[in-house]
């Protein structure tokens, strides 16, 4: 069995990508996935209306942001998508000029879209303050479950990771606590602590439901500067001179 990573077809993989990231993120279950892509319903046909909605969400994201770029590792045997990575290739920095906030459609107008709108904006802080300037930022990545410790997710690292020094750009990345071992062990530097409890002094129904399913989250930004040379306490980082 060999693999092989492969830029996606927009016009034909997003429905087996949202199928395979939906597998990957329910086992183990991480409940912060629902902030983006929520199942409104306990049954199998809310979650297979879920993944198309996913697979909609995906491409239309993807062709609405030229710094989107997605990638699949395809089983060269059966051909089945087997992973998948979103990337951001930042030729300037994405926060240079004020931006709105995402509203949160998925979601219905009551406070489960306020909770996934505010955990939406607290997750991306830390970039914001670390990321002003180009850079390549890795959004999505993930492996199905019959696949996972055979090197799929080192694939797209080596990926990100060559085309950040070809660039001479940092790479970011928001590492969950399940994802953050694989990127300790790519020499990732920790930059900031995100714990993310989005608060309100008046809950609805709909924000005490979105608080039940997605909870609470932990993350934290990690950094690749150009090169991958760093020592503590002699490699400038450069968000502490601008």
């Amino acid at each position: 069995m060999g693999f092989e990573l492969q830029e996606i077809d927009p016009a034909t993989d997003f429905p087996a990508l949202a199928r395979c990231m939906f597998d990957s993120y329910q086992n183990p279950h991480q409940s912060f996935f629902y902030a983006w892509f929520p199942v409104h319903g306990d049954t199998n046909d809310a979650r297979e209306a879920a993944i198309a909605d996913c697979a909609t969400y995906l491409h239309k994201w993807h062709v609405e942001d030229p710094t989107s770029y997605w990638q699949k590792v395809v089983d060269t045997e059966t051909g089945r998508i087997v992973g998948g990575g979103l990337w951001n290739i930042h030729k300037e920095n994405p926060f240079a000029h004020e931006r709105e906030a995402r509203e949160v459609t998925w979601y219905p107008n009551d406070g489960s879209r306020r909770f996934a709108e505010q955990l939406l904006e607290i997750h991306l802080g830390p970039r914001i303050r670390a990321g002003q300037r180009p850079h390549v930022y890795l959004f999505i990545i993930f492996t199905h479950p019959d696949y996972r410790r055979r090197g799929v997710g080192q694939m797209f690292m080596d990926w990100g990771m060559v085309k950040a020094d070809e660039m001479g750009v940092d790479f970011f990345l928001d590492a969950t606590p399940i994802g953050r071992p694989l990127y300790l062990a790519n020499k990732f530097v920790e930059v900031e602590k995100n714990v993310i409890v989005p608060r309100t002094e008046t809950p609805d129904d709909g924000w005490r439901a979105a608080e039940k399913n997605i909870g609470h989250t932990t993350w934290w930004l990690m950094w690749r500067p150009p090169g991958g040379n760093y020592e503590e306490g002699k490699t400038v980082k450069p968000w502490e001179k601008d």
